[in-house]
Order: C-alpha cells, then sequence, then structure tokens
C-alpha cells in the first residue's frame, strides 16, 4: 500500500483509540460494512503498514535500563549493520540518521552491566562500527508510538461510541 484512502485512515485512528475494538464497531464508526474493514486491514496488515500489538512499560517486565544509542558506521555498511542491529531482540527502534550519528537506536536492558556490555563487546564485534555514544534514559514521560493519522483531525470526524 503506498497511499492510504479516507477508509483507511479512519480504520488506522479507531485502532489507535483503542486496538481492541471489534470489527463490527470499526465498521459502525468508520460507517462502512465489516466486510470492508476485514479486507482494508488484511490488506494494511499485508503490506506491514499495520501492526497491531501491545505497548508495555519495559520497567515492569524488569528492564532497569533504556539507552539511546548513536552509531558512526563506514557509510558502505549502513543498512548491513542496521540490519544486525534491528535483529536484537531488546533493541526497540533502528533509525539512519542524518547529524553526528549514522544510526540511532533504542534498547532496553535488563541491567546496566547488559547495556555496558552490548556497547564495549557485543557492538565492537560488529563490522562496520566505528564509534557509539550512549545516552542512558532516566525516565520516559512518552512511550506508545505515534498518535493521529496525517491529514485527519486528532479527533475522528464519524460517529463515536453511544
Amino acid at each position: 500500500m503506498t497511499e492510504l484512502g479516507q477508509i483507511e485512515k479512519r480504520i488506522l485512528l479507531l485502532l489507535q483509540m483503542d486496538g481492541r475494538m471489534p470489527l463490527s464497531e470499526i465498521a459502525r464508526r468508520a460507517e462502512v460494512s465489516e466486510p470492508t474493514v476485514r479486507k482494508k486491514m488484511a490488506a494494511m496488515t499485508e503490506s506491514g503498514l499495520l501492526k497491531v500489538a501491545a505497548i508495555v512499560d519495559p520497567a515492569c517486565l524488569g528492564y532497569e535500563a533504556a539507552a539511546i544509542i548513536g552509531i558512526d558506521v563506514d557509510r558502505p555498511r549502513i543498512a548491513e549493520v542496521a540490519r544486525k542491529l534491528a535483529s536484537y531482540p531488546f533493541v526497540d527502534s533502528v533509525s539512519v540518521t542524518t547529524g553526528p550519528w549514522d544510526i540511532m537506536i533504542r534498547a532496553f536492558f535488563e541491567t546496566v552491566r547488559d547495556l555496558h556490555d552490548f556497547v564495549f563487546v557485543e557492538l565492537g564485534a560488529v563490522e562496520g562500527i566505528r564509534d557509539s555514544q550512549s545516552h542512558l534514559v532516566m525516565r520516559s514521560y512518552k512511550f506508545e508510538g505515534l498518535r493521529g493519522v496525517a491529514g485527519m483531525a486528532e479527533t475522528p470526524p464519524f460517529p463515536a461510541t453511544d
């Protein structure tokens, strides 16, 4: 999927409001049929645009150290290194960026020692990484992903629940 229509945008907004909303309720509020919702969601899921998942506070799962790490990489190896970093289950996001770092990652570690070992042992062994700079996250004030859909009001312009 490359371009979202109004129906897809409505479905996405409703799911962002409540990821467990029944298809029948999404259909009612988006003013389309349930088969239409099912078809649109299947297409968005298959294309990789939509993934419905629970957002859990890592601290509640025992991760005491969160870090944002900037990584300097040999230019020809950026994609290769990014894929390698994305393979670690404790790495939440991997982004190729402009600025002083070629790649920025956000990762969660059970202990500060695990963060130390990742930065000084694991990253040191990855071909193409020249340097890194770690920032220990002391406290997060927002951790829920992007909300809203470009081109649509934050409050959905369609029927609300009763």
